[in-house]
Parts: structure tokens; sequence; C-alpha cells
């Protein structure tokens, strides 16, 4: 069996075969907590959504579908290309990273103040390697958004008490091409200069007639406990708004392993 070393990124017809399935479930989690805002604007349909790191357009392709005025941004050219040719035309996608300030809307055409609802989830976040990478990004949303709006982020919370190797396993298929990738998380190191950083291991295999290809991938993504992670928001220009489960349910008094956090420009919506 020959592996390349690839990206899951590199490919986004991959990309996309591999995480559309399950999108429906994760955009009705997303209006269920829309819904939690406050003013006249909460549930008009026409509101404006973006995601920072919007890859192939998943999620904004479904949001449009249900009447939603949509923008994104992504760092890849080809994610961007590929997002275009199955949006509609009105949809603001430009080509920006997280730690691009609110100057590259502005060049897009997306003007501060005027984003009713923002997400990022699956951890896309963590690749951010700091607090002041991540506080510079949500500095960004803050102006984006309007008063009241809120950004949600979905997030795994570390807890340094327990510390084990976990695995995942995604499957994806449409018409002749199947893909599955086995991802392995190494948990941080305390004491080491790892102490924040979880490793991510990814073997990925896509299937098509013409034969079998395999690729691999390793990165690193940076970790938070449930403190850790509330002293951070506290220091950001957005507050915090509520903790939700995958479904878009208040998470309560659970431990979970993945969480959405709602954050929330100050002010009062119009």
């Amino acid at each position: 069996m020959n592996t390349e070393r690839r990206s899951l990124y590199a490919d986004p017809a991959v990309y996309d075969i591999l995480h559309t399935p399950g999108t429906a479930a994760e955009i009705d989690a997303l209006e269920r907590i829309e819904r939690t805002g406050k003013g006249r604007r909460a549930l008009r349909p026409d509101r404006l959504w973006l995601e920072p790191a919007c890859g192939t357009g998943r999620y904004l392709r479904l949001a449009a579908g249900r009447g939603r005025r949509v923008a994104g941004y992504d760092r890849s050219e080809a994610m961007l290309d590929y997002a275009r040719r199955r949006l509609p035309a009105r949809a603001q996608l430009y080509a920006a990273g997280f730690a691009d300030g609110p100057e590259a809307a502005r060049r897009a055409g997306l003007r501060p103040g005027t984003v009713d609802f923002a997400f990022n989830p699956v951890n896309s976040l963590r690749h951010l390697e700091s607090d002041a990478e991540i506080l510079a990004h949500l500095g960004t949303m803050a102006a984006l958004l309007r008063p009241g709006a809120l950004y949600v982020v979905g997030i795994s919370l570390t807890d340094y008490a327990w510390l084990e190797p976990e695995e995942d396993v995604w499957t994806g298929a449409r018409g002749r091409c199947r893909v599955t990738q086995v991802v392995n998380y190494l948990p941080p190191e305390p004491g080491t200069r790892r102490a924040r950083r979880e490793r991510v291991i990814s073997h990925l295999t896509v299937s098509r007639p013409r034969g079998e290809e395999h690729f691999d991938d390793a990165y690193d993504l940076r970790t938070y406990d449930a403190a850790q992670w509330r002293r951070l928001v506290r220091r950001s220009d957005l507050d915090h708004a509520g903790s939700f489960d995958a479904r878009g349910r208040p998470r309560g008094d659970r431990t979970l392993p993945y969480q959405l956090e709602a954050l929330r420009r100050p002010g009062t919506a119009p």
C-alpha cells in the first residue's frame, strides 16, 4: 500500500464528501441557538450568516437553501473556488485567515456591524496557536457582528486529569467515491513543551473505481480546559452567552466531549 503525506484540506471534493454527512443536523443546532437571541431580527429568514474558515461551504450551502444570506472566508483559494461554484451568486466569499482583521472583510464588501449570526464549528478555532491569536480573531468577529449578535464556536475542552488517547472514524460517500478517515488524538503532555498541544494523526482512504489512495497527515490543536476557556473569553471583546450540546440544547451541568459555545457582541440587538 502506497501512502502519501497530504492534508485533507488539499482536495476540496474529498473534504466535502467526508464532512457533508450530518450537516443538516448541525445547521438545526445552530438555528436552535440562534433562536435564543433577542430582538426583532432574531427569526428573520434573510439574516446574514458568516462562517470563518468556511472550507467548501457545506454549512453555507444549506443555510442559503433555508433562506439565509451567507458570507464566508477561508485561507484556501481552492476551497473558495469549490464553494463559489455551489453557492448563490450573492454569497460573499473572500480569501482571509483567522489572523486577518476586519479590513479583509471591508475589501470584500462586508461592512463592520452587519453580521447577524456567525459560527465556527468542529474545533477549527483550536488551530490558532496562542491566546493572543484567538483574542485577535474574536476582536475581528466583534467588529463584524451587529450589537447583540452571536458567534457560536464548536470546541472540545480538555480535562487535564484524564488524558488518554482517543480515536474517531469518519466516512462519507458520493457517487462512486467513498472516503474514510481514521483519526487518532494524542493528549497533551503536562510539564513539557507540549502541555497545551493535542496531536492529531489522520489516515485517509479514498476509494474510486480506478482504485484506492491512502494519505497521512498530522497536526496540533491547542488545548483549553473549562477554566482556561472561561478566562480567555473574559479577556475578549465578546461576552459568554451560553453553552450548548451538539444538538443546540443548553449544556447545563453536563460534561461533554464537544460543545457549542455562544459568544455575544455587547450591546442591544435591534
